[in-house]
């Protein structure tokens, strides 16, 4: 099993196959029951009858721990006790961020593909790499248990996808998936859609914070469409603009099962906000969209509200984050209060910040539907009211410092680089504000003040490299945790 290699899967439509005779014996539940037979010696006709009791009976291991240790030994890689005490007692093994890597992988595998009673699976952040995923791969064509598979943040790129999309061939019995953070392109969109698309139990897919954009956006429309199953998707923090969103909506339009979907952090727009519009006005089934995050403006925001005249279904609304004015916001509260068939239990409004006046017509929308709350103003945490301050404003500014460098194709490091003219890696508060001008990035001159606060953690007058840095990982962490209780509450209200 040790000498398969992971070589790059060809980009032809053709399927993939591993060299099965390298790894056949370890992932073939047949050589796992077998037991060494020895040749039979020559007795006498009268004692063939007679019971050997020299060599003790050895139990089928049907936990795979045993196999999981001698792979361990074999491999030269230590066995974990956790691992051993979720084979044999636990329906789950969560093991995200472990540090396997690709031989720890195969170990797990091929202890799963003997397990009959672990049913879910988290490996994700393990960088199990291309071998890794081939092994994953191999063991769900054998395992018939396991139905909820989490890979997320692996780094499987196009090689990942490919082998995802054969493993979805193959196994026909995997109910929640996620593939989230792979850096899949919109190249891979063909070898994950599709299989998708017909899969039979697949019910919720992670397929957030990926590169997948507008020239991937109509194989989604297909398979959103198509898909006769799933009721849940989640493809946020994607690069989907305005034709990308249009896709989605129609996809999103056609389709009737899914529930909860969340196409955050994308770059939506008014226009593509005008496309969920019609979307909600005909989709009848929809109960969760997360459109938060999205460059969606007042005109789009309207647009959104409007359907509710048609959409008596839609429970929660999450568009916060955008910029809406308050104004607008007033005329959306009007707009609920005249319609009787309202189905809407949570509109969710973070960081939109609204006057004491149009608090006061929330409060009169209250006695209209009681059962509606309204999410609004700067947040801590997801769903957690906070007045505007420093770090919520400079938090923010550094979001789009990200989705900018994400969309000129840049670093952290070479964007710094242009501020940083002798080399220091340290620029002072004027030089910082003098390349987000040169750069053209969209930062009011009150978010530049509130941004220099927030990295600035030293408060010498100087931003360092890295406290840029480690300011972009904190908040990236934060939005990721804000994402996961997000999942957590949607799960709940299943």
């Amino acid at each position: 099993m040790a000498s398969v290699k992971a070589e790059y899967i060809g980009t032809t439509t053709a399927r993939f196959t591993p060299d099965k005779k390298a790894i056949s014996k370890v992932f073939t539940r047949d050589s796992a029951r077998a037991t060494p037979v020895k040749g039979k010696a020559d007795i006498e006709d009268d004692q063939e009858t007679v019971l050997d009791i020299t060599a003790p009976h050895v139990p089928y291991d049907d936990t795979g721990r045993r196999t999981y240790e001698k792979i361990c030994q074999k491999l030269d890689v230590v066995p974990s006790s956790k691992i051993l005490r979720k084979l044999a007692e636990s329906p789950s093994i969560d093991i995200r961020h472990y540090g396997l890597g690709p031989k720890g992988t195969m170990a797990v595998s091929v202890a799963l593909v003997i397990n009959s009673t672990v049913t879910t699976l988290n490996i994700s952040g393990n960088n199990i790499d291309k071998t890794g995923i081939l092994y994953i791969q191999r063991m769900m064509e054998e395992n018939i248990t396991i139905t909820d598979l989490d890979v997320s943040d692996n780094h499987l790129k196009t090689f990942g996808a490919k082998a995802i999309g054969m493993m979805l061939q193959d196994n026909k019995g995997i109910r929640r998936l996620s593939i989230a953070g792979n850096e899949f392109t919109d190249l891979d969109a063909t070898f994950l859609t599709k299989e998708i698309e017909i899969h039979p139990t697949l019910d919720y897919l992670d397929i957030s914070r990926n590169g997948f954009g507008d020239i991937a956006a109509p194989f989604f429309e297909k398979m959103i469409s198509e898909n006769n199953n799933m009721t849940e998707l989640n493809i946020s923090w994607n690069q989907f603009r305005v034709p990308g969103a249009k896709c989605l909506a129609r996809g999103l339009k056609d389709n009737m099962k899914l529930k909860l979907v969340n196409a955050s952090w994308n770059g939506i727009d008014d226009e593509g906000a005008l496309a969920f519009s019609d979307c909600l006005s005909n989709n009848a089934v929809l109960t969760e969209l997360d459109i938060s995050c999205s460059r969606i403006g007042d005109k789009g925001y309207a647009q959104v509200m409007r359907a509710f005249k048609k959409n008596e279904d839609l429970e929660v609304l999450r568009i916060g984050k955008n910029n809406i004015k308050e104004e607008t916001v007033k005329l959306s509260i009007d707009l609920l209060k005249e319609i009787t068939t309202l189905k809407l239990v949570l509109l969710d409004l973070s960081d939109v910040m609204l006057g004491a006046s149009v608090v006061k017509e929330l409060e009169s929308l209250e006695e209209v539907h009681p059962n509606l709350e309204v999410v609004h103003g700067y947040t801590d945490s997801y769903g957690k009211r906070k007045m505007a301050g420093f770090a919520d404003l400079g938090e923010e500014a550094l979001w789009i410092i990200k989705e900018f460098i994400e969309e000129k194709d840049l670093t952290v490091a070479k964007l710094f680089a242009e501020f940083d003219e002798d080399g220091s890696n340290s620029v002072d508060y004027d030089e910082f504000r003098q390349g987000i001008k040169q750069a053209k990035i969209p930062l009011s001159s009150s978010q530049v003040d509130a941004l220099i606060n927030f990295i600035d953690m030293d408060g010498d007058g100087d931003i360092d490299f890295s406290e840029l840095v480690l300011k972009m990982k904190e908040i990236t962490k934060k939005r990721k945790e804000e994402d996961e209780q997000r999942a957590a509450e949607a799960r709940k209200r299943r």
